[in-house]
């Protein structure tokens, strides 16, 4: 059955995001049980250092708050999107304040 689903993020809890040692928050919106498509909410705590990495899927993000800084010095800030397709590595990033943003992975993240 498919319905309208309506969250309000301020009620979901702020989990770790497992494979990063602290720093690093996420909030679940959505998960396709078929494809692993997940929708969900990022937090990087001011600090936070993510290192280079890749998704199997497509990678689409809104920036919402704060901002990421890569290793050329480029900015990501809030209102802004950027799209990394599957397997191209991304990163290193940088959090000099906390950094919020919507992610949406096309397949499992």
């Amino acid at each position: 059955m498919k319905d309208v689903r309506v969250l309000d993020p301020e009620k979901i809890g702020w989990e770790p995001i497992k494979q990063y040692p602290k720093g690093a928050w996420s909030k679940t919106l959505y998960v396709d049980e078929k494809t692993g498509a997940t929708a969900m909410i990022v937090k990087f705590d001011k600090g936070f250092r993510e290192p280079p990495h890749t998704h199997p899927s497509n990678l689409h993000m809104i920036f919402l708050k704060g901002k990421l800084v890569d290793a050329k010095g480029n900015e990501i800030k809030a209102g802004m999107y950027v799209f990394v397709p599957a397997g191209v590595e991304h990163g290193p990033f940088d959090a000099p304040e906390d950094c919020v943003f919507f992610a949406y992975f096309d397949g499992p993240p």
